[in-house]
């Protein structure tokens, strides 16, 4: 059973959360970052009471980002911006006629559950908008033509 404290120690706020007091070393998470760690109880004499010692074994394991999906390549094919996966289109951020900067996020998609920005492959003009909000597209369809 994993039990959760708050601990404040000079007046910064730490979130930790203890496994099975009854083995050692314990595994103790500290704000994300996991621990294993072994408590030694001190030798007690008539004056004190007996007071646990903590010492680090060694990091488990260090916080890790969740891997970052690649980015599907943007591609132009004679000026034709097409759609990178197969996807359904849920923002249109450009019109016709509308100049655009390399970068600048012409669409927002829907992929395998996941949002996907459809940047500006270059500078131009838009043409001409082959798709609407709802539209599903296919890999390789037109979003849009730039000039």
């Amino acid at each position: 059973m994993v039990k959760s404290f708050k601990l404040v120690v000079n007046d910064k706020e730490y979130i930790v959360e203890i496994s099975d007091l009854s083995q050692s070393p314990l595994t103790v998470v500290v704000n994300g970052q996991t621990y294993r760690v072994e408590v030694q109880e001190q030798p007690t004499d008539t004056e004190k009471p007996a007071v646990p010692v903590v010492r680090e074994v060694q990091p488990q394991s260090k916080m890790v980002d969740p891997p970052i999906a690649a980015r599907p390549k943007v591609e132009t094919v004679a000026g034709a911006v097409t759609a990178p996966l197969p996807c359904k289109v849920l923002e249109i951020n450009v019109k016709e006629g509308d100049r655009v900067k390399a970068g600048d996020v012409l669409f927002v998609v829907e992929s395998m559950k996941m949002e996907i920005t459809i940047p500006a492959p270059s500078d131009g003009t838009i043409r001409a908008i082959r798709v609407s909000i709802g539209q599903t597209v296919k890999q390789g369809g037109v979003l849009v033509d730039m000039e």
